[in-house]
């Protein structure tokens, strides 16, 4: 038995080094797992910094919510007291709607303004497009009475076009007034009962209502910066460019000449060429063409000119040009031709003059006669037509048929042929219808 004693005890020994706690019970004992002595062992095990932290922290919401609740109901308050002078529902409810008329009227101003804009826009459209069939049919010089008429086409099409855009848009247009006088009317009913009640001490809303019109001012400015401004722009830049281009003659004297010369129309009356011009050397045929190809290029220009549809007072002053123009050249043709007649005339008095001359020198054996010696370096002649004089030819110059005068050289001229002193006798002086003897060369 002994023995049994001591081999239970060293078995026991070794159960503790390096069995599990399941078996440690050698005789086959089992120990019973109880969940309340369990909880007693972890008592023993408390963090106590976890909760310490889970405290604070739920204070500090607590504290958080407490601040809020009290700063809200401060709020609350001070709004209470702020509307204080507002507790009359109806003066709450007339300003409240006396607002939203003006915010609605501002609104709808500036869908009417938008509307007007997009119906100029369109309108412009229209009138570029026109505006270069005009500048088509001005380019082509077409004469006044095909260009007047294609002009006044273009000018109906144009209108019609316009008309259109106009009627497109003219209810819209109409029907956004319409709604912004009801609007205005109704606001206008809405002060006159705040008006109202505010007299009879409902409410005082003075300052209320400076702080809202200067929203509304500042909301006003920064709605209409877009379209207001640009519309604004677009017509005080269109009247600059008016005044600019289109002026206003203001000056009496101006206006004077322009209303003189614009009501009537001046017609040209441009002649023909005349040979005389060519026989007097007095213009060539290429010349007198070329003035009245300068004329024609000024007509065209002032027709070109004319067709634009300035405004103010330069159409009259383009009128006062043309005619001007047309006046002084119908004075000018006018003036040389009755020079010209003039001049016919007298030639033909000259050529009496010389058939004269001519029938004297067949009776006497003369050559020519001295017509006037006044410059004995240009001495004006008439040579027999039937003698053959050339430049560089001379002739003895006599008074009598034995009474020597002198000696003259002869010379062309564009007058024609004229003489000059070589050669004198003492003091002698030649004198008109001293005669000429030509010693003609032998060929």
């Amino acid at each position: 038995m002994a023995d049994d004693r001591k081999v239970k005890d060293d078995l026991t020994t070794l159960r503790s080094k390096f069995l599990p706690n399941e078996i440690v019970n050698v005789d086959g004992g089992k120990d019973i797992y109880a969940l309340e002595h369990e909880f007693a062992k972890t008592k023993k095990n408390i963090n106590w910094l976890v909760i310490i932290l889970v405290l604070l922290f739920v204070s500090i919401i607590v504290v958080f919510t407490l601040f809020f609740k009290y700063y809200a109901d401060k709020k609350d308050e001070d709004i209470d007291v702020d509307i204080a002078e507002f507790d009359d529902v109806r003066l709450r409810d007339i300003l409240h709607s006396s607002r939203m008329a003006e915010n609605n009227i501002q609104i709808k101003s500036n869908e009417l303004e938008s509307l007007i804009i997009r119906m100029k826009n369109q309108m412009l459209e229209v009138n570029n497009a026109h505006l270069a069939k005009v500048n088509a049919v001005l380019d082509q010089g077409l004469p006044f009475p095909a260009t007047h008429a294609k002009l006044t086409e273009l000018k109906n099409a144009e209108q019609i076009e316009l008309n259109k855009i106009r009627v497109q848009y003219e209810s819209n247009i109409n029907a956004k007034r319409q709604e912004i006088n009801k609007l205005q009317r109704e606001k206008r009913d809405e002060e006159k009962r705040l008006a109202a009640i505010k007299k009879e001490g409902g409410g005082n809303v003075a300052d209320e209502d400076k702080v809202y019109q200067m929203k509304m001012k500042s909301l006003y400015e920064a709605s209409t910066s877009g379209l207001a401004s640009m519309a604004d722009f677009y017509n005080r830049y269109n009247k600059y460019l008016i005044e600019k281009y289109n002026p206003v003659f203001s000056s009496d004297d101006l206006k004077s000449t322009i209303d003189k010369n614009s009501k009537t129309t001046e017609k040209r009356n441009l002649k023909e060429y005349d040979d005389i011009f060519s026989k007097e050397r007095i213009i060539s045929k290429k010349q007198f063409d070329d003035i009245r190809v300068k004329i024609s290029d000024q007509d065209k220009i002032i027709q070109r000119l004319g067709g634009i549809g300035y405004e103010n007072s330069v159409p009259p002053a383009l009128r006062s040009i043309d005619n001007l123009s047309a006046s002084i050249i119908n004075d000018y043709e006018n003036l040389w031709f009755s020079l010209t007649s003039n001049i016919k005339n007298k030639n033909s008095q000259i050529e009496y003059y010389k058939v004269a001359l001519d029938a004297s020198l067949k009776e006497r054996p003369e050559s020519g006669y001295i017509i006037s010696a006044e410059d004995p370096g240009r001495i004006l002649i008439h040579i027999n037509r039937l003698i053959k004089v050339k430049e560089g030819d001379t002739g003895f110059v006599f008074r009598t048929d034995d009474k020597y005068i002198g000696k003259v050289e002869f010379y062309s001229t564009l007058e024609g042929l004229k003489g000059r002193v070589i050669d004198l006798v003492d003091s002698e002086k030649i004198r008109p219808f001293d005669r000429i003897l030509i010693k003609i060369k032998q060929e």
